[in-house]
This record gives structure tokens, sequence and C-alpha cells, in this order.
């Protein structure tokens, strides 16, 4: 079974996406210092899943993507490579 790429928020600032053969870390899209972002930025992971790194992770949606103003074209084109929220 072929797993897909999820677009997700973590901690609600910032917009990242998990690749399945690295469950434990997020690549970062956009980190917002504005919305509290204080670690992550583009090109450097955030691990998660560890205990000792309590990160609140969702999937993310359309809206997130407006809201860190990402484009989501590229993602949203591609249902069957990317899981996020409908």
């Amino acid at each position: 079974m072929n797993q897909k790429i999820k677009l997700v928020v973590v901690n609600e600032n910032t917009l990242g996406y998990i690749l399945p053969e690295f469950p434990k870390q997020v690549s970062v899209l956009h980190a917002s210092i504005l919305k509290g972002a204080y670690q992550g930025s583009i090109g450097n992971p955030i691990p998660i899943g560890e205990k000792w790194c309590n990160h609140n992770v969702r999937l993310a949606n359309a809206k997130d993507f407006d809201d860190y103003r990402v484009s989501f074209e590229g993602y949203k084109n591609h249902p069957q490579e990317y899981e996020f929220q409908e």
C-alpha cells in the first residue's frame, strides 16, 4: 500500500508535511512567529512523537494554506499523493 505525504499544522503555528518514511518529523513549509512558532524553519524538521516533544499535530486544510500564505494548488491536485483535511 502506497502511503501518502501528510500535510499538517503543528501547534497552530507551523505548516508542514510528514513523509511516510520519516513519521516522527515534520518538514516545515512555513512557521509563523506571529502565531508563536519558536522552532522550525524551511529545511529544519521538527521532531514529533517523542515523549519530550509534546506537539499538537493535525491535518491541514485549504484554509490553513491561505492563512500561512502558501499555495495549495500543487497539493490539492494530487490527492493520491497527499493526505489533508477536506
